[in-house]
């Protein structure tokens, strides 16, 4: 078995962790505009380069999945992907008062 986090600023996800033992693990960044949306709330919220700004990242719960540490990682990223299109991020963005574009994302 495989156990999967996910690390979020506030309520954006933004790094998938997935390790099985103590030697297995694998990290996978989520496309940038989900930090570009955590960084231009934090810059709306007064929060960049805060203690506020580092303490609102937190790991979510840790859930078993079958598969390889890879094969784990990369699902979890496929279905925040699909949970937080780039609509969802962009609503997000607007509500804190920011402006967030980039056509290149999911």
């Amino acid at each position: 078995m495989t156990t999967v986090k996910v690390m979020y600023w506030k309520d954006i996800p933004c790094t998938v962790r997935a390790e099985a033992g103590r030697r297995q693990r694998v990290s996978r960044p989520l496309p940038d505009i989900y930090m570009a949306v955590v960084d231009a709330v934090a810059m709306k919220e007064g929060l960049t380069g805060s203690d506020a700004y580092q303490d609102a990242f937190h790991w979510g719960e840790a859930e078993e999945r079958d598969g390889t540490v890879a094969e784990a990682a990369d699902a979890v990223v496929e279905e925040i992907l699909a949970k937080y299109p780039k609509s969802w991020l962009i609503e997000r963005g607007q509500q804190a008062g920011a402006s967030i574009e980039d056509e290149t994302a999911p």
